[in-house]
């Protein structure tokens, strides 16, 4: 009984090995270019920091003492 369910799981671990390597090569087919990844990030660092929209995580720092 085993040795059934070893060669049974030992199947399935092939079969899901096989499947994550398809995805993998279509993945890099369909890979965005550098310039538009980075483009993407940017982006998402200037939501974060609020530069897009007015409701900031940061707080606004008006007559800040050491804002020079």
């Amino acid at each position: 009984m085993n040795a059934l369910a070893v060669i049974y799981v030992n199947e399935h671990l092939d079969m899901l090995r096989s499947e994550a390597a398809q995805r993998r090569t279509a993945s890099l087919a369909e890979r965005r270019s550098f310039h538009d990844r980075l483009a993407s990030a940017a982006a998402n660092v200037r939501r974060v920091l609020g530069g897009e929209s007015g409701d900031s995580v940061l707080p606004k720092l008006e007559n800040y003492p050491y804002g020079g």
